[in-house]
């Protein structure tokens, strides 16, 4: 991590530190809600390799502490900390095992018409393992070796109220990502900053209309490449009943990119697209409903800049009161529009189908019960393969622990 970045979270953390002390004084609700998730499976793919490189099965382990922290005073400030950590194992296969860790920090503070916040999030994982909700390049099969990636995230916003019906926002972020010195031959470090301006109002009743837009540059150093990225997009919402609401986004992307080639300078070269979100929700007592698609350019794990297009079903029924059934289909698309042909042999098209049943087996005692299949087809080499993985979780979940002062 850049010497500049662990000066700026220092500081950052400090700040942190003084906002907690200073809400402190002020009369507020604390709770904790500590869990503890158990959980063990069998994998028949563990690595995602191809059917000539033999795959690796292996029965793993998994022990997941997780701790959340919340204070508030209404309509003054609120802070959160989420702290988790994990550690797994996979015996039999060498390098397998991992211990990582998450956490993210989230503070703000309300006048009368604007809420300032800030969030911090620090996630250091092997990207051998599942991870907390984040890419997890690992996942491709692109690895033999455990390799440890560090990623972390500061982020400032504020959101100024105009009227009851309209609201205007400006949010910067800066995150930085870094590979262990095993990931040199896949793997690239890089820093990614974005900043980005809405505005939204409602214009009819259930109707509500806004325009986003957003600039963003990447820097890595180790790959020779650089981009610039500006977004301009319209946001439309509906909300159809008090049961479902449809929200859309629409609008273009111009890309800046810039390739330092030895011997002959900097290269520059310019692409544009478009980029779309779209998502539906749907729920009653005991059903659920949702449906995300969404067409997006982000930094690559492998270097440049690349274009996914996701599409994401989720249901959720309850049974009754303490059975619990859910399912998620997600299908996306890689593809490497600006890095050079080694970045370009990691675009792969995967499927994954997850249905899973829980049961209550007390106030404090949850188990679940959870198939996976993984699908990958690369679309410059032949390395397609597939897996199929039996999880078996236990949740303990403590009685939120709540005090006021």
């Amino acid at each position: 991590m850049k010497p500049g970045f662990i000066i700026s979270l220092s500081r950052i953390t400090l700040s942190i530190s003084g906002l907690m002390a200073a809400m402190s004084v002020h009369g507020a609700e604390w709770k904790a809600e500590p869990t503890i998730n158990l959980r063990t499976q069998y994998n028949d793919n563990v690595r995602m390799t191809t059917r000539e490189n033999k795959p690796e099965s292996s029965v793993g382990y998994t022990f997941d502490p997780r701790v959340k922290l919340k204070g508030e005073e209404l309509k003054l400030w609120d802070v959160s900390i989420d702290a988790r950590g994990r550690i797994s194992r996979f015996p039999g296969i060498e390098d397998a095992d991992s211990e990582n860790v998450f956490f993210v920090f989230d503070g703000g503070r309300q006048t009368e018409r604007s809420n300032w916040r800030l969030n911090a999030s620090y996630d250091k994982n092997s990207s051998f393992d599942t991870d907390f909700n984040t890419a997890n390049p690992g996942g491709s099969g692109t690895l033999s070796d455990r390799t440890d990636r560090t990623t972390a995230t500061i982020a400032p916003s504020v959101t100024w109220s105009m009227s009851e019906t309209s609201q205007m926002s400006f949010s910067l972020s800066t995150t930085d990502v870094s590979y262990d010195e095993v990931t040199s031959r896949n793997f690239v470090d890089y820093e990614y900053d974005n900043a980005q301006f809405l505005v939204n109002g409602q214009f009819f009743v259930n109707h509500s209309l806004g325009f986003t837009s957003s600039y963003a540059e990447y820097d890595s150093p180790d790959n020779n490449l650089s981009y610039n990225q500006i977004v301009l997009q319209m946001d439309y919402a509906y909300t159809i009943n008090q049961l479902s609401d449809l929200s859309l986004s629409l609008g273009g992307r111009s890309l800046d990119t810039t390739t330092r080639v030895s011997g002959f300078g900097d290269v520059s070269t310019q692409d544009s697209g478009t980029v779309l979100n779209l998502s539906y929700n749907r729920a009653s007592e005991t059903t659920s409903h949702r449906f995300l698609a969404n067409r997006t350019v982000s930094p690559s794990s492998f270097g440049g800049a690349q274009e996914r297009r996701n599409i994401t079903y989720q249901l959720r029924v309850s049974n009754t009161e303490r059975f619990t059934t859910r399912l998620i289909f997600n299908a996306f698309e890689t593809e490497t529009i600006r890095g050079d042909q080694r970045q370009r042999q990691f675009d792969r098209v995967e499927y994954r189908i997850e249905p899973a049943v829980s049961y209550k087996l007390s106030r404090s005692w949850n188990l679940e019960f959870r198939y996976r299949y993984l699908n990958q087809s690369y679309t410059n080499q032949n390395r397609d393969a597939e897996s199929n993985a039996v999880f078996i979780n236990l949740f303990l979940h403590w009685p939120r622990l709540v005090s006021s002062y």
